[in-house]
């Protein structure tokens, strides 16, 4: 079992999250400009609108709220409330192009939801869930992460799953791992199992194999050493020039070509939309 990490105040803490090391080893000035960049009036960082985001944020806020409710709702409510959230992305604030690529995108969603009231009882019993769990690595590296769902099972060991609303299924775990890591240094029990459930396709989660979760948190505490190292270099180089969209995106915001939308204070970012992201 992963043991509690030590309980202090971190001053500059770097955090280390699935979505910022994927950008980190996809790109390194990817994860600079998503995630270290700065706007210099406003100190938040930017966000290009995706409708792939904006997807994902609805049905995942929608399924919490279910979840939060114990289930106590009938499919209207559910319904009703996802389109309420949905409203906050309407247009270009969801990265949409015309309409009839946000009614496509919503449908989806409202089919993610139907396939998800129908066979959430196999779920199981979810534990109290926790707000962003942290892990000291070391120093001022923190592992962190927002997990879906952790339920537990019949023995008192804990299932990691995590909501899947793309299409394409992951190779890699390495989000679960993630989780499985954050879970059992903050509930101190087991993680036996881990899960995708791809909400567009599937009726159930399909388990994915968990390795010991020792040996990742090795591999993650030298990749974050890696992220530490190129803070202090301060060098952020594209590796993949010409061909790297969200370097070319997110630079095009910062070159005044993208349209400012609204602000996320909750999360600190500002929102723009770019016609080709």
């Amino acid at each position: 079992m992963i043991q509690p990490s030590q309980n202090k105040f971190i001053e500059n803490p770097i955090f280390i999250s699935y979505t910022s090391l994927s950008d980190f080893i996809k790109c390194p000035r990817t994860y600079y400009l998503k995630n270290i960049y700065r706007d210099k009036n406003t100190g938040f960082r930017i966000q290009v609108a995706s409708p792939y985001l904006s997807l994902g944020g609805v049905v995942h806020d929608s399924i919490r709220w279910f979840l939060d409710m114990k289930g106590q709702v009938n499919k209207d409510q559910f319904e009703k409330k996802f389109r309420n959230l949905w409203l906050k992305f309407r247009g270009r604030k969801g990265g949409f192009t015309d309409d009839i690529q946000e009614a496509q995108f919503g449908k989806r969603g409202l089919s993610m939801l139907d396939n998800f009231y129908k066979n959430a009882n196999k779920l199981g019993k979810e534990v109290p869930p926790l707000n962003f769990p942290k892990y000291i690595l070391e120093d001022n590296l923190v592992l962190m992460g927002n997990i879906d769902f952790v339920g537990e099972k019949s023995d008192g060991t804990l299932h990691i799953l995590d909501f899947k609303t793309g299409t394409r299924e992951e190779e890699d775990p390495l989000q679960l791992y993630i989780y499985a890591i954050l879970a059992e240094s903050n509930y101190q029990k087991d993680v036996t199992k881990i899960s995708y459930w791809y909400l567009d396709k599937d009726e159930s989660p399909k388990e994915a194999v968990l390795d010991l979760l020792d040996e990742k948190l090795k591999w993650l505490t030298e990749k974050a050493r890696e992220i530490k190292l190129a803070l202090e270099k301060n060098e952020w180089v594209c590796i993949n020039p010409g061909s790297c969209r969200d370097c070319e995106t997110y630079q095009a915001i910062l070159d005044g070509k993208g349209e400012y939308q609204f602000t996320d204070f909750k999360f600190k970012k500002m929102i723009f939309f770019f016609p080709s992201a």
